[in-house]
């Protein structure tokens, strides 16, 4: 199950913070807008009721009102609001209006003036009520005279609507600028992690150097633990390969003068058998004494590339002193006869550490040799900002399946076969630490082709 990363959390987190106060803050807002719409139609309401209520009397035992035209024209000054009234005798009989306007609302015959909400043939409507005494100009008998005026809410909720986009809005465009700097906050603040992430995944599996980047307080102990481990990882490491070093130093010796006195006794002994034996122990001394050498040179290469500088180098002189060392040996003294060496005359400058690259190449041919004696060619073209170094043998070649394989250590595509499994697995180390590339293909007609191609640069360029 994947993993949801600190950054993401925090985010996540942050954004649910922000839904829930920004729903805390809309259902304020909405609050707000409807009392204040409620608050500003309601003081027009009240004067069209007020206005209404002054304009009615009692004349010879009937009520009389005098609706003015003020009184409805404050309230329809919105298209979206339909009125309502009622006036009512002291005896709660109807004098002028709607006969079932607000028969729900308790009527109190003290003179203040009330507001309710109530319904209205199904509609919702706000309702301002007032109680007037007056007297009979004839007889001096008096009473109560009721008016109500209501209106729909269509409009205090249009008002309403308005009041609270138009307070929401800045408080969106806040929490927009908000999240984009907490964003860019997060993001910056765990740009540290990310550029030790990079450097590590920048880096040879062998190099084991301590991250000495600026980094916050927060991560300096992650990096200080990660340079402590990286110090105790390396002094194994470097212990591993002096003991392997000195191990295949001391061998080479004893198991060269193993196969020099296999080969006497082979020349001597006359019985089969003995000389069976004989010859199974001047195999497994050349195979030992091979192992050895490789890694003497696994040990030598990768000292060398962790310790020394690197330099601008013509990849044809290090072609040349390979097979030069090679042909030193009287191993392949018969096989470097059959090599042909196909070299440009242009320069081929690439960056490296001379002796390393001298191994790389050493490696490669001696490879071929091993698995595939016979003729063998060694070529160099330069096309395209890039030098490409190719092997080319007669052998058996590597199947398909295999040929992912021969990279890695100690890993045969057919166990067979003489061989250590080092030789290919050195030479991917060195050509990916020059900042290039090394692959295996079929060669037409049969046979294997190993490329090593590296960046070439200019003539002049410094290191």
């Amino acid at each position: 199950m994947a993993r949801l990363s600190i950054e993401r959390r925090l985010l996540i987190t942050t954004a649910c913070l922000f839904l829930i106060i920004g729903s805390v803050l809309a259902l304020t807002v909405r609050a707000y807008a409807r009392r204040a719409a409620d608050e500003a139609f309601d003081r027009v309401l009240t004067a069209s009721a007020l206005a209404i209520a002054d304009t009615v009397g009692i004349e010879e035992g009937a009520v009389t009102v005098d609706i003015p035209y003020s009184a409805f024209a404050i309230l329809g000054t919105s298209r979206l609001n339909r009125v309502f009234y009622r006036v009512t005798a002291p005896d709660g009989s109807l004098v002028t209006g709607s006969p079932i306007l607000a028969l729900d609302i308790p009527v109190a015959q003290d003179g203040t003036l009330y507001l309710h909400d109530s319904l209205y043939r199904g509609d919702p409507v706000r309702i301002a009520s007032v109680q007037r005494y007056r007297a009979d100009t004839v007889t001096g008998a008096g009473g109560w005279i009721g008016v109500m005026v209501a209106e729909t809410r269509e409009a205090r909720q249009e008002l309403a609507g308005q009041l609270t986009f138009n307070g929401m809005l800045p408080a969106v465009a806040i929490a927009l600028l908000s999240g984009v700097l907490i964003l860019v906050s997060v993001r910056s603040a765990f740009s540290p992690l990310r550029l030790i992430e990079s450097n590590l995944r920048a880096r040879r599996p062998s190099d084991l150097r301590r991250i000495d980047q600026e980094v916050p307080a927060e991560v300096s102990t992650l990096v200080s633990a990660l340079n402590e481990f990286m110090d105790r990882l390396g002094s194994v490491l470097d212990g591993v390969k002096r003991v392997t070093a000195d191990a295949a130093h001391q061998l080479r010796t004893p198991l060269a003068a193993i196969q020099a006195q296999a080969e006497v006794g082979l020349e001597e002994a006359e019985d089969p058998q003995v000389r069976r034996r004989l010859s199974r122990i001047h195999h497994n001394a050349r195979e030992a004494g091979l192992l050895a050498n490789m890694l003497l040179s696994d040990a030598t290469t990768m000292h060398r590339l962790e310790t020394q500088e690197r330099e601008i180098v013509d990849f044809s002189d290090a072609i040349k002193d390979a097979l030069r060392m090679l042909r030193a040996e009287s191993a392949y003294a018969g096989l470097i006869q059959s090599l042909v060496l196909v070299v440009q005359d242009t320069p081929a400058l690439v960056v490296a550490e001379p002796v390393v690259l001298r191994e790389m190449v050493r490696n490669i041919v001696e490879n071929a040799f091993i698995h595939a004696p016979g003729p063998t060619q060694v070529s160099l073209a330069v096309s395209q900002g890039h030098a490409a170094l190719q092997v080319l043998d007669r052998g058996p070649g590597i199947p398909d399946a295999s040929k992912n394989k021969v990279f890695q250590r100690f890993a045969r595509a057919d166990t067979r076969q003489p061989g250590t499994g080092l030789g290919l697995a050195i030479a991917k180390d060195i050509a990916v630490a020059f900042g290039g590339a090394i692959s295996v293909a079929d060669r037409a007609g049969g046979g294997l082709v190993v490329e090593v191609v590296l960046p070439v640069v200019a003539k002049d360029k410094d290191v």
